[in-house]
């Protein structure tokens, strides 16, 4: 038992970066969310786990009638006993995308990280378009939502793609 428990502390997760926004580049939150404001609530670090929340303004001008949301969740595994980052990543992985998105049902894709699963939607013409996306890369697993309106689900898909591999290049 000594040996697992020594082995188990000498494989811990990679920490977050302490400011998972800044690090991803605000910039990127702010051109994607209609008059995007990060959100305190939604945001946060600590050891492996880190989120960043941008929402539209509650301040904006009344008649406004665009709006929108980003969400990006990075979660590091270590290393259990025998099970490595990189596999507990992926069974998180399988349990994530066997779940429904607010975007809809999530599908295996390849084309975001070593693993992924995706999903979007919309409304039709001038309604709300959603888009969701869980990718694992190595032992980190990353979830993201976005939603626009109005918006088409290629722009969803467009925006998703993009604060996913921006995540993934700031936090290699």
């Amino acid at each position: 038992m000594k040996l697992l428990s020594t082995y188990e502390e000498s494989h811990p997760a990679a920490a977050a970066p302490p400011d998972l926004c800044a690090a991803i580049g605000t910039g990127l939150f702010e051109h994607l969310v209609p008059d995007g404001v990060p959100e305190p609530e939604g945001t946060y670090s600590s050891d492996s786990d880190a989120a960043c929340q941008y929402r539209t303004a509650k301040d904006r001008p009344i008649d406004s009638d665009t709006y929108g949301f980003s969400r990006v969740r990075l979660l590091r595994h270590g290393q259990v006993g025998w099970d490595s980052g990189a596999d507990r990543a992926a069974d998180a992985l399988a349990s994530s995308c066997a779940n429904t998105s607010f975007a809809g049902q999530l599908h295996t894709t390849s084309s975001l990280g070593d693993r992924a699963c995706t999903a979007y939607n919309d409304e039709g013409k001038d309604g709300t378009a959603t888009g969701s996306a869980v990718v694992r890369r190595g032992a980190d697993l990353l979830w993201v939502d976005y939603y626009t309106h109005p918006g088409t689900a290629g722009q969803a898909q467009q925006a998703v793609t993009e604060v996913t591999l921006a995540t993934l290049a700031a936090v290699h």
